[in-house]
C-alpha cells in the first residue's frame, strides 16, 4: 500500500481506503471514486477520467481503477465517497499518484559509468575488489519550476543528490533482483530540490550484487538517470545520462562490497563533489556501458530505510589494545561512530554475531568474508563516520 506514490508502472492502480468513525457497527454499503487530471477538475466534477458512479458493495480494498488509459509521466488525482448503514460520507481529501514512463521509447537516457580499474588493488577476478564511482552533471533551470521527477537506476547501488542534498532517505538503491531478467529503477519527486539557475545532480555508485563479491564480473557499476522538468510556462527540459556527464573513482570510498565491507580514505575525500562550482576537470568523461540485459522495470515495493538506531550497552578494552562494543542484539545494520584518530592510521571495525570465551570475535562462521569496515583520517582529530554501500548482521564490533 502506497500513499500519494510517485512513478506507479501499471496501467490499473487499485485504490484502498479507510473510513474512521466514533460509532460502533458501521458499515459501507456502497462507494464512488472518482479521477481526474486536476484537483480543480475533481471538485468541479468536470472532464473526469473515472466515475464509478455509486457502486453497491462493502469493498474498500484494490478497487481497480476503470477510467480512461493512464498516461506516462502524468500525475492524476482521486477522491472517494462512501454511504454507510449510519449515513453519508463527505468527499475525501483529494489523494494523488503519478505514472512513471510506460513505454521503453520514453526513455532518452544511456546507462554511463567509468569502463576502467584504474585503483591499486581493483580486481575482478574470485575476491572482487573495486572502488565506488562518483558522476556528476551541471545544468541550468532558467525558468519558473512546476514539477521535477528523477528517474534512476544506479546499480549496484546508488546515492543521489541534487544540489548536495539527497533526493529521497532510501539506502542500498535500486532494490536488488536477477539482473539477466530485470532491473530495477527508482522514480522521485525532487521540485523543492532544483533551484531557478544553476543545478547540480550528483550520483555515487557502489558495487551491490551488480559487481559482486565472489567469482569473476563481466559487469561494473552503471547509471541511467533521466530528469524531467517541467516549467510553469508548459516547456519540458529533459536532463539524460550520458557523455556530457562527469566521472571518476578516485574518490574516498576506495572498496565496498557486502562480504567484505567498506573502506574510506578521508585523504581523497571530493569536498563539494555534488554542488555547483566544483572543479571537476580531472575528472575523466563518462563512458557509455553495456546495457543490462533484464527488463527495466519500475520498482513498486518501497526501498530500505533506516528503521532504528541504538547505541551500545557496552564498550570493553581488550588486553591487546582493541576495543570490543556490544550492542545488546543481534541485528542487521551499519555503524556510525564518532571517534579520534590519527593522520594516515586507518581505524578497523570488523563484525561478528557472537564472541569467543576469552572475549574475541567468534568469526568462523563467515568462512571467508572480510567483514571489516575500515577509515582512514586525513588529519589528527575527531571525525565521524559511516558507510553508505554495506551492512552488516552483527552483535559485537572490535574497532582497533
Amino acid at each position: 500500500m502506497k500513499e500519494n506514490p510517485v512513478g506507479i508502472g501499471v496501467s490499473q492502480p487499485r485504490f484502498m481506503w479507510k473510513i474512521s468513525s466514533g460509532s460502533p457497527d458501521l458499515t459501507q454499503t456502497s462507494y464512488q471514486i472518482q479521477v481526474a487530471e486536476s484537483p480543480d477538475n475533481l471538485k468541479n466534477g468536470k472532464e473526469l477520467l473515472w466515475d464509478s458512479g455509486e457502486v453497491k458493495s462493502d469493498e474498500s480494498i484494490l478497487i481497480p481503477y476503470g477510467g480512461n488509459p493512464l498516461q506516462s509521466r502524468k500525475q492524476y488525482y482521486w477522491r472517494i465517497k462512501a454511504n454507510t448503514n449510519q449515513g453519508s460520507t463527505d468527499w475525501s481529501p483529494i489523494n494523488t499518484w503519478s505514472m512513471t514512463l510506460l513505454n521503453p521509447s520514453d526513455w532518452k537516457a544511456t546507462w554511463i559509468g567509468e569502463n576502467n580499474l584504474s585503483n591499486p588493488g581493483e580486481t575482478k577476478e574470485g575476491k572482487t575488489r573495486l572502488a565506488a564511482r562518483y558522476l556528476r552533471k551541471e545544468f541550468v533551470a532558467d525558468k519558473p519550476i512546476q514539477r521535477a521527477v528523477l528517474y534512476i537506476s544506479g546499480l549496484g547501488f546508488s546515492e543521489s543528490y541534487i544540489n548536495g542534498k539527497p533526493v529521497s532517505e532510501d539506502i542500498f538503491a535500486p532494490g536488488p533482483s536477477w539482473y539477466p531478467n530485470r532491473v530495477y529503477y527508482n522514480v522521485y519527486d525532487v521540485t523543492d530540490l532544483l533551484s531557478k539557475d544553476k543545478n547540480t545532480i550528483g550520483v555515487a555508485l557502489g558495487n551491490g550484487r551488480y559487481f559482486a563479491m565472489r567469482d569473476r564480473q563481466e559487469t561494473l557499476p552503471s547509471l541511467l538517470a533521466q530528469l524531467e522538468i517541467e516549467y510553469a510556462d508548459g516547456s519540458q527540459t529533459v536532463i539524460v545520462s550520458d557523455t556530457s556527464w562527469k566521472v571518476t573513482s578516485k574518490g574516498p570510498i576506495i572498496a565496498n562490497n557486502e562480504f567484505d565491507g567498506e573502506e574510506y580514505d578521508a585523504r581523497l575525500e571530493l569536498s563539494g563533489w555534488n554542488k555547483n562550482g566544483f572543479d571537476d576537470s580531472k575528472w575523466l568523461t563518462a563512458d557509455v556501458m553495456t546495457t543490462p540485459a533484464g527488463k527495466l522495470t519500475v520498482q513498486s515495493n518501497p526501498n530500505l530505510r533506516i528503521q532504528e538506531e541504538i547505541k551500545p550497552v557496552s564498550i570493553t578494552e581488550r588486553p591487546d589494545g582493541k576495543y570490543i562494543i556490544d550492542m545488546g542484539q543481534n541485528m542487521v545494520g551499519r555503524l556510525a561512530v564518532s571517534l579520534k584518530g590519527k593522520k594516515d592510521q586507518p581505524v578497523t571495525m570488523k563484525f561478528a554475531e557472537l564472541l569467543k570465551e576469552d572475549g574475541s570475535l567468534y568469526l568462523a562462521n563467515l568462512r571467508s568474508a572480510n567483514v571489516t569496515d575500515i577509515y582512514t583520517p586525513a588529519r589528527d582529530g575527531q571525525f565521524s563516520w559511516e558507510p553508505i554501500f554495506v551492512y552488516h548482521g552483527f552483535r559485537f564490533v572490535e574497532i582497533s
